[in-house]
């Protein structure tokens, strides 16, 4: 008799009546609902928030965010025992994750081997990680920054560095960035009123709308072509206008967002360990 009162006390505490710990149960599709369910934005029908790899239905063993899944980073995240990345940007090198140029690829080859031999599952989340409020990329950019106090409030990407010289600034990010090459349009000596981060790349256009209000004449960003915003800004230095570009390229302008969202996620996943995965920026010297 005490056995079996034994047994279905057993039954009792391991039922799913009993809170939301699986004792570690959870699918990669469990994953991205938790992720819906915490985001201040609803999901969108059309995006390229989808999985790019590997089964939904697989139990997860741990989850690895990361800026871009490189090869290193898949390596790394079989290593720690993560068979769910998340990614921010495209696993196949272009924007819809489209395969029908890689067919026969050594390289594509070669990376999906690391996938399918690690059994990874690899999810992109872009979209809605910029949509949901505040913006997750932004959110860690500007503390990796370290600019929570210049910035203006009501805003997200402007702040008022009053006082500071385009030469501080720039010496601020190589301090901040060591081994990012970090390129600079402008006079080093003009006087910065406010200064508008652009992360990644959202278009010339965006930059050059920022630097056409008056009172802001430096923007951060991440990439653009070299023959748009960035010829904007040396015409406009060229002429005598005040205006600056600070370049950082893409990857280190929205890698400390990637950390962040490792952050956020851990704070309502507590079934599998949740970590962050640097990527890096894919350029040296």
């Amino acid at each position: 008799m005490k056995n079996l009162l034994s047994l279905i006390f057993l039954v009792l505490i391991s039922g799913p009546c009993f809170g939301q710990d699986r004792g570690g149960s959870m699918t990669a599709f469990d994953v991205v609902e938790q992720i819906k369910a915490n985001l201040t934005c609803s999901w969108a029908d059309q995006t390229v928030d989808t999985f790019k790899a590997g089964d939904p239905e697989g139990e997860v063993t741990g989850v690895a965010c990361t800026f871009m899944a490189t090869v290193e980073v898949l390596k790394k995240a079989a290593e720690l025992g993560c068979n769910l990345v998340i990614t921010h940007e495209p696993t196949y090198y272009n924007h819809f994750d489209n395969k029908d140029l890689l067919e026969g690829d050594p390289v594509y080859a070669a990376k999906q081997a690391i996938i399918d031999e690690n059994k990874l599952v690899v999810f992109r989340f872009h979209d809605h990680w910029h949509r949901t409020t505040p913006d997750g990329i932004y959110v860690g950019m500007v503390d990796r920054l370290q600019w929570d106090s210049y910035l203006v409030e009501g805003e997200k990407n402007i702040f008022d560095f009053s006082g500071y010289k385009l030469l501080d600034v720039t010496t601020h990010m190589k301090q901040l960035f060591p081994d990012a090459i970090i390129r600079v349009i402008g006079d080093p000596m003009l006087v910065v009123k406010r200064a508008a981060f652009s992360a990644g790349a959202p278009g010339s256009a965006s930059h050059i709308r920022l630097l056409q209000q008056e009172d802001i004449n430096l923007v951060v960003i991440g990439e653009a072509p070299e023959w748009e915003s960035l010829a904007y800004v040396r015409d406009a230095s060229q002429a005598g206008l005040p205006k600056a570009m600070i370049i950082l390229g893409h990857a280190v302008s929205e890698e400390a967002g990637m950390e962040y969202c490792a952050q956020w996620m851990a704070s309502f996943i507590d079934e599998v360990p949740v970590q962050f995965i640097e990527s890096g920026d894919p350029f040296h010297q």
